[in-house]
C-alpha cells in the first residue's frame, strides 16, 4: 500500500510550515562507466542508523551529521534514531532502511564487482538545501571518492 509522505507528514507536525519540496532540474547524473559486474558500489541511507557504539542523530530535523557503518557490522548493534517514520519494519529487518546486506549478497552472487567496505547514513528531514548541498553532500562525496566508488546507491527514507 503507497504512503502519501506529504499527507502523513503534515498530519504529523501540524505546528510545522507546510513542507516545500526541492525540485533538481540540474542534477549532475552520469552514466555508469562500467558494467555493474565490475564496479565498486556505495550505500547511503537517510534512514537515521548508527551503530550502537557511535552517538546517535538529531531526531527532530536538520541534522547534518552522518555515519559511516562497515559493512562486516552485526545488524543486532545497529539503532535508528529518526522520527519521521515508523521503524516497525527496520526493526525487524534494518535491510528495509539501511540495505547492507543485500548489497553483500549482490557482491557475492558477481552481480556487482564490490560492496564499498564503508556505507554511510545519515538523518532525513534536512530542511535547509544550502547546508545540505554546502556541508552534509561534499563531505559525503569526499568520502565515496576516498573509497573509490563507481557507483552509489542511495536508500531514501
Amino acid at each position: 500500500m503507497a504512503v502519501s509522505y506529504i499527507e502523513v507528514t503534515r498530519r504529523r507536525f501540524p505546528d510545522q510550515p507546510p513542507y516545500q519540496w526541492h525540485e533538481s532540474f540540474d542534477v549532475p547524473f552520469s552514466s555508469l562507466s562500467k558494467p555493474l559486474t565490475q564496479a565498486k558500489v556505495a550505500l547511503l541511507s537517510s534512514g537515521g542508523v548508527f551503530h550502537k557504539n557511535q552517538e546517535g542523530f538529531n531526531p527532530v530535523k536538520n541534522d547534518f551529521t552522518y555515519r559511516v557503518i562497515e559493512k562486516s557490522t552485526n545488524p543486532i548493534d545497529l539503532h535508528i534514531l529518526h522520527d519521521s517514520y515508523d521503524h516497525s519494519g527496520a526493526k525487524q529487518d534494518i535491510n528495509c532502511v539501511f540495505p547492507y546486506q543485500r548489497l553483500q549478497e549482490l557482491e557475492d552472487k558477481r552481480v556487482i564487482n564490490q560492496f564499498s567496505q564503508r556505507a554511510f547514513t545519515f538523518m532525513g528531514r534536512i530542511f535547509s538545501k544550502t547546508k545540505l548541498m554546502q556541508e552534509l553532500v561534499p563531505a559525503l562525496l569526499d568520502e565515496l571518492h576516498a573509497d573509490q566508488v563507481d557507483a552509489a546507491l542511495l536508500v531514501p527514507v
